[in-house]
C-alpha cells in the first residue's frame, strides 16, 4: 500500500539523484556502488531506502532476476514542480506567496516565466 507523499530525507534525495541521473532501471547494488564511495553506506541501507521510495510512489520496480530493479515514477523536473505546487497549496494567500516567489527570481527567470505564460495564452 502506498503512503502519503512525504518530503525526501537526505538519503532518499541521494538515491533519487542517482536514479534520475542514470535514467534507466537500476538495481540497489548499482545505486550502492555509486553512493558507497562518497557516503560509506551499507548495501542494505540503500535497499531499504529504495523500498521506502517505492512505497512512497517515487520509484516503480520490476523483477530483475532474483532481485528488483527500480525506476523513477517522475523526472527530476516533474518532482520539483510537484513540490512547488504542494508548497503553494499549503498557503492561504496564494497571490502574496507568488509575489514573494517572483521577487526572489532573477531577471532571466522572470523573462522565461513571462515567455512561457505568453506561449500558453497563444496555444
Amino acid at each position: 500500500m502506498r503512503t502519503k507523499r512525504l518530503p525526501m530525507g537526505a538519503l532518499e534525495k541521494a538515491v533519487m539523484d542517482v536514479v534520475w541521473t542514470d535514467g534507466g532501471w537500476m538495481a540497489p547494488g548499482e545505486v550502492h556502488a555509486l553512493l558507497a564511495s562518497e557516503r560509506g553506506l551499507a548495501y542494505t541501507t540503500v535497499t531499504t531506502v529504495m523500498v521506502r521510495l517505492f512505497d512512497k510512489g517515487r520509484l516503480e520496480r520490476r523483477k530483475d532476476g532474483r532481485a528488483f530493479a527500480y525506476h523513477p515514477t517522475s523526472t527530476r523536473t516533474e518532482w520539483a514542480a510537484a513540490q512547488m505546487d504542494q508548497a503553494l497549496g499549503a498557503v492561504v494567500d496564494r497571490r502574496s506567496t507568488l509575489t514573494h516567489f517572483l521577487d526572489r527570481l532573477d531577471d532571466a527567470d522572470r523573462t522565461q516565466i513571462r515567455r512561457m505564460l505568453i506561449a500558453k495564452e497563444h496555444s
